[in-house]
């Protein structure tokens, strides 16, 4: 049975690899100590927050063919928020989310969807892909020249463009187009109150400041009730700011989600902040996943499309219909 190596256990990784495990004896590996990329969750108890992917919503069929198991097991929910936009301080739009257009999350957190998708699959964490080789036609997996693991018939980048390029051999067919994709960092601030703030809604997007995301975690089904915030960075101003000491980007962020919601949030209990260097891409016009089938090696993700989490998923998806041809 053809061998298959799958580079990245994000939500592109994890889709590849459950459309092909039919097909071929499939291996993931990840630098990570657990699966889902920026479906990413952490605990400080009795908080939680979600400091990746915040929500995700679905447009196309497949994407919600996809994921209907596990709204039926309730590992995904919907997320019925009090939605506000903000132009700087000013409230420019408010709304409920409701089924109409649903807006879903993982529950307990954001990484159980993750969880739930990597339990049936065979994945070595902790375990970064650095370099590949190729031997007798067969790839080989290394580690800063250490061998890994060997006699892939293919190998799947599902890794950030710019870690793509740098794992992919030169003489990939598409390396040059996968070297102009540009993804955006940001910063996700965490804020945990055992006095709340009095703020009437859940869920903000922030235009014309340096932050562009303020939402009240705990609001969110399954979550804790201990009260807990999350703020995300303005994806341009934190490319900017990337190299920063984390405790003056923490009193920047949290200076102007004060001036925003006009409420002191100095007081929370806990404050932490995840440096995400590979975040968010605006839309792209060019392919949704590329394929050597000379080299047999191919690569997908969210940065394929656009920063979405549908958008991991289609590439991934599209990636997969493809192979899938070279393997029935």
């Amino acid at each position: 049975m053809t061998k298959i190596a799958i580079i990245g256990s994000g939500l592109a990784g994890l889709t590849v690899a459950h459309r092909l495990k039919p097909y071929a004896d499939v291996y993931l590996f990840d630098k990570a100590h657990r699966a889902g990329g920026r479906l990413a969750s952490r605990s400080a108890s009795p908080f939680q927050f979600d400091h990746g992917a915040q929500f995700f919503t679905v447009k196309t069929q497949r994407f919600t063919d996809f994921i209907q198991p596990f709204i039926e097991q309730k590992i995904i929910e919907r997320w019925d928020a009090h939605f506000v936009e903000f132009a700087g301080t000013e409230k420019c739009a408010e709304r409920h989310w409701n089924a109409e257009y649903p807006h879903y999350v993982g529950s307990p957190d954001m990484q159980a969807f993750a969880q739930a998708l990597a339990a049936p699959l065979n994945i070595q964490f902790n375990q970064p892909i650095t370099h590949l080789e190729q031997h007798c036609g067969k790839w080989c997996l290394f580690h800063h020249g250490i061998p890994i693991a060997n006699d892939f018939d293919w190998v799947i980048s599902c890794i950030p463009a710019k870690q793509a390029v740098d794992l992919l051999p030169d003489k990939f067919a598409d390396r040059h187009a996968i070297q102009q994709t540009k993804m955006l960092a940001c910063y996700a601030l965490m804020l945990g109150f055992d006095d709340p703030p009095t703020i009437d809604w859940q869920a903000a997007l922030v235009r014309e400041a340096i932050i562009s995301w303020i939402s009240v975690n705990s609001s969110k089904p399954g979550r804790s009730k201990a009260f807990s915030m999350v703020i995300q960075a303005n994806n341009a101003w934190a490319e900017l700011h990337l190299t920063e000491d984390d405790d003056h980007i923490k009193q920047l962020m949290l200076a102007e989600a004060e001036r925003i919601v006009c409420t002191s949030l100095r007081h929370a209990i806990h404050t932490d902040l995840k440096r995400w260097v590979y975040a968010n891409i605006p839309a792209q016009t060019g392919q949704q996943a590329y394929l050597d089938e000379t080299l047999q090696l191919a690569a997908c993700g969210d940065w394929c499309i656009q920063g979405r989490v549908e958008s991991a998923f289609s590439s991934a998806d599209s990636l997969a219909q493809h192979l899938i041809t070279h393997l029935v």
